[in-house]
């Protein structure tokens, strides 16, 4: 199965389009609106699937669509069986077994860490099966793009992406008549970058000043200087207290 790593490899796969078609907005609503990826890269989950929020609903792969997982899988996307979804995602259903209700999502759910393990795209091959040659799996890079993206901007490009070569711009390219109208729009091309000259400055010299030097002899005089005149204080004021015992009468 392939992965899609970012808009390029979304756009190639043709997931979602042409309009009636809403698997692309549908996409664009579950990564604003049932996901958060926190610090560590995972995917946590912002609604609960197997509580059939926004028409979740279990998806047992019995014809083996998915690879094998302990975890157990929840299909959303069907506009025929919900109302809980934003208009902006159903505006172009129109209630038939046509391709305005054709796309999937689907998740794998962990819920002991409320968090969704996998993510995977996919559309009908007729009313019942989905066609294994469409399914694809959603890397985490890919949702950080589309979370970083207004919807005007996902559907209708240019847009940048987080790749190595940011000048290398993807455009979705959906049809005007599928986006509302915008009163204005973000420019997203990359200014030239203008280096500044640079004035080196001139380095004056400053003068050298010798420092006073202290040898560690000249110290030991100093030392021994006060030593002497202490004991020699200290020898005047014994024989002054020697005298005055000598002579004061008993």
């Amino acid at each position: 199965m392939r992965t899609l790593n970012n808009l390029s490899d979304l756009r190639e796969s043709k997931f979602g389009r042409p309009p009636p078609r809403h698997g692309l907005i549908l996409l664009w609503w579950f990564a604003h609106e049932c996901v958060q990826i926190d610090f560590n890269s995972r995917i946590v989950a912002l609604c609960n699937p197997k509580n059939g929020a926004f028409g979740f609903h279990r998806f047992y792969n019995r014809e083996n669509l998915l690879p094998e997982s302990y975890l157990p899988y929840y299909e959303v996307g069907n506009l025929h069986i919900t109302d809980s979804l934003p208009e902006y995602v159903t505006v172009n259903y129109t209630g038939y077994s046509d391709n305005s209700n054709k796309d999937r999502i689907i998740v794998s759910f962990n819920l002991r860490w409320n968090r969704f393990d996998s993510i995977y795209v996919t559309q009908h091959s007729d009313l019942v099966n989905f066609d294994q040659n469409h399914t694809y799996c959603i890397s985490i890079e890919l949702m950080k793009d589309i979370i970083g993206l207004s919807r005007e901007e996902f559907l209708k490009g240019p847009v940048r992406t987080n790749q190595p070569n940011p000048s290398q711009d993807v455009s979705i390219d959906m049809p005007s008549t599928y986006i509302p109208s915008i009163s204005a729009r973000l420019s997203l091309t990359p200014q030239p970058y203008t280096p500044q000259p640079h004035t080196p400055q001139p380095h004056t010299p400053q003068p050298y000043t010798p420092q006073p030097v202290h040898s560690e002899s000249c110290l030991s005089k100093k030392c021994w200087c006060v030593l002497i005149c202490v004991l020699i204080l200290l020898l005047l004021i014994i024989a002054i207290v020697v005298l005055c015992v000598k002579f004061i009468p008993k």
